[in-house]
């Protein structure tokens, strides 16, 4: 019996002893688990805070008209950002950073990476000139156009903007089938595309009707040859032209408003270079007339038809200008900027 008892005594001591060990080994588990997460966590920290110091916001205080979109962007960034606004009604922003200005007024943009936030100041406010291009970001920013082609001149200054790594808009025609790789070489290299006219004739400022069978025609062209549709638009004469009162009067104020009713964009210029002249401009008259503005967003008019010959030996003169004056360049797709003259009619 005695012996039974301490057989017993002896394998109550065993599981004892087991489940103490047992409770250690967990309680060790536990604690190694414990610290390899902190461990972990706390690279993680480091990591972020890591992040957190390579970011930046180039933007921290906007001024812009209503009714507009404007990309914000937190520089350096390898995750996700989240932003938002103080006043949705006066500015919303969407998870892309995309800002859509509304009413009038002032708002604050946040954009938190990780722990860290950054903040702008937003103004919502009407340009006092329509002339303005309803942006101030700081940003100096040029946006070379041309008009009426494509050409043999196209290609000359696809080459170049690309030697000098700047972007364009070319406003095209229908007028010379031959040269449609090149609308598809303009979109490949990173410029961008708008529609200027299918026939470039006044005429089609006899009514609403001719200027947007004229204008669908183009957009159907563009989309057959590139596979893309644009929205961007450049009136024949600009939106301030005087030959359209020759066809139909007040058309380019009604044109206007329509165009922005369907979703369009038109833009005029604020900087020419002249070369739309029916003589041919020298050289140094076109880079002087192109350089040396004071508009923080310059949206320069040139002409890429085939006769335009001295617009292309003047780019590289003007891209040089601007290169050196600290200007960015910028295509007008996807650009809060707008660029318009006094209407005439």
């Amino acid at each position: 019996m005695n012996l039974k008892s301490s057989k017993v005594k002896m394998t109550i001591v065993i599981v004892v002893i087991a489940l103490i060990a047992g409770m250690f080994g967990v309680f060790a588990y536990q604690s190694n688990q414990k610290r390899k997460a902190e461990i972990a966590a706390k690279k993680e920290a480091e990591r972020e805070k890591k992040l957190e110091a390579q970011a930046s916001m180039p933007v921290t205080n906007l001024t812009i008209a209503p009714g507009r979109e404007y990309t914000m962007k937190l520089d350096g960034t390898k995750a996700k950002v989240k932003w938002s606004t103080d006043d949705k009604n006066i500015a919303s922003i969407n998870d892309k950073g995309v800002l859509t200005s509304k009413a009038e007024g002032s708002t604050k943009v946040t954009a938190q990476y990780f722990k860290k936030k950054f903040v702008a100041n937003v103004t919502v406010k009407q340009p006092k000139s329509v002339m303005a291009t309803g942006v101030d970001d700081g940003i100096k920013e040029v946006f070379l156009t041309f008009d009426d082609g494509p050409s043999v001149n196209t290609a000359k200054i696809l080459d170049i903007l690309k030697q000098n790594g700047a972007v364009g808009t070319f406003f095209v025609t229908a007028q010379n089938p031959k040269s449609k790789d090149l609308m598809k070489r303009i979109l490949k290299e990173g410029s961008a595309i708008g529609a200027h006219s299918y026939t470039h004739e006044y005429s089609i400022y006899k009514s609403e009707q001719t200027y947007f069978d004229d204008l669908n025609k183009i957009e159907d062209y563009i989309k057959s040859v590139t596979g893309k549709k644009t929205k961007l638009v450049r009136f024949p004469g600009g939106s301030s032209n005087t030959i359209s009162r020759h066809y139909a009067t007040g058309i380019m104020k009604t044109l206007a408003a329509d165009l922005e009713k369907k979703g369009y964009k038109y833009y005029d210029w604020n900087v020419s270079s002249g070369d739309a002249a029916g003589k041919l401009q020298p050289v140094e008259t076109l880079v002087r007339n192109a350089t040396g503005t004071k508009q923080e967003k310059a949206v320069i008019l040139m002409h890429d038809t085939q006769v335009k010959t001295t617009t292309v030996e003047a780019l590289p003169q003007i891209i040089k200008w601007y290169k050196d004056n600290g200007y960015k360049f910028s295509t007008l797709e996807n650009t809060a900027v707008q660029s318009h003259q006094p209407i005439n009619n």
